[in-house]
């Protein structure tokens, strides 16, 4: 009896450490998600620039600007995302875009706040 219950701690161990070692190396294939710290990042950046520091990435980790450009060529109407061109290139300032940010988050509040009015 005491060799069976030894003989299962040991497999257990072997599963347990198995189970670690895939795990890490699973974690490890991840890729890193694209951080671009706020004192980093550029007073004008790119639409790629403004994903990384929005950390906005897709699957893979690699920054996302469909939604930048969309937000960009909103109406006047809508609350554009603020933008200015440089020569033919798309420019976000970083003060003015995190103030939108904020703007579109009390936007969004509000519109979902009205929706669950109108559903009760």
């Amino acid at each position: 009896m005491l060799d069976q219950t030894l003989h299962l701690k040991e497999k257990l161990s072997r599963v347990l450490d198995r189970a670690t070692h895939e795990a890490i190396a699973l974690i490890l294939t991840q890729p890193e998600p694209v951080r671009t710290p706020p004192e980093s990042a550029p007073e004008w950046m790119t639409a790629t620039q403004l994903a990384c520091y929005w950390q906005l990435v897709n699957g893979n980790g690699e920054p996302t600007t469909a939604g930048i450009v969309k937000w960009a060529r909103r109406s006047d109407n809508e609350h554009p995302l603020p933008h200015a061109y440089m020569g033919d290139l798309l420019r976000f300032h970083r003060a003015d875009v995190d103030v939108w940010a904020r703007e579109e988050a009390a936007r969004r509040r509000t519109q979902n706040e009205k929706r669950r009015l109108r559903i009760a």
